[in-house]
């Protein structure tokens, strides 16, 4: 039976191929909202001036920090507590809970279109505050690096977007890298919730020790699902 994105009832675990994945990944808000975004930024950054080692610099940071950010985002923001101030005020801990609950779930498992929106401003925010200081200290143009970063962001989160849905298909990815992740990311929802916080890098978990080197090597948790303290 074919796969439609406005299936009623459509779960991750529905999806079989990674043509249905990508008919619901691009109906999402999330994934529109990003993808607009990165083809918007990417287009004003062509637009403003020529690229230079700024641009490089900032690509190569950029990608060094992503799996530290996602550790960051997944252990103190989703992870966070129900009375916390990021959870009363953002919903962030509250919504992620629903995921553990049920990860095939596709309106917990994916962002709404206004949380992309919130997401990638913030992302901007954060992107000028390290860009243009480090431009300065480089003596190289700022705005245009500022972009590519920016740009680079957008689409980091899009591909954060996709990788999360494929992982809870039932799709197996060909490739050993994705493979890895899909099965570090089922650790973490049905092993033990504190480890295994990387969702399309695990650069972080190993960094700062939450990447195991067997899964054995870590208990079976009790609150996987619920996220209880």
């Amino acid at each position: 039976m074919a796969i439609t994105s406005d299936a009623a009832g459509l779960r991750a675990d529905d999806l079989r191929t990674k043509r249905e994945i990508a008919r619901v990944y691009v109906a999402r808000g999330s994934a529109r909202v990003l993808i607009t975004a990165a083809i918007v930024l990417g287009a004003v950054r062509l637009a403003v001036a020529g690229f230079d080692r700024g641009d490089l610099l900032v690509a190569v940071v950029t990608v060094a920090i992503t799996g530290t950010v996602e550790w960051i985002i997944h252990r103190f923001l989703l992870h966070a507590a129900d009375d916390a101030w990021t959870s009363r005020t953002l919903g962030t801990g509250t919504g992620h809970r629903r995921h553990h609950l049920d990860p095939p779930d596709i309106d917990w498992l994916m962002l709404r279109g206004v949380d992309a929106a919130v997401f990638i401003t913030a992302f901007g925010a954060v992107t000028a505050a390290w860009t243009i200081p480090l431009m300065w200290l480089t003596r190289s143009a700022q705005l245009g690096p500022f972009l590519t970063a920016w740009t680079l962001a957008a689409i980091g989160l899009a591909h954060y977007e996709w990788v999360h849905l494929m992982v809870h298909t039932r799709y197996r990815p060909r490739t050993r890298y994705y493979r890895r992740l899909a099965s570090n990311h089922r650790l973490h929802h049905y092993r033990n919730e504190h480890f295994w916080l990387g969702v399309t890098t695990n650069t972080g978990d190993r960094l700062l020790r939450t990447y195991p080197n067997e899964k054995t090597d870590v208990p079976l948790s009790d609150t996987a699902r619920t996220l209880a303290p």
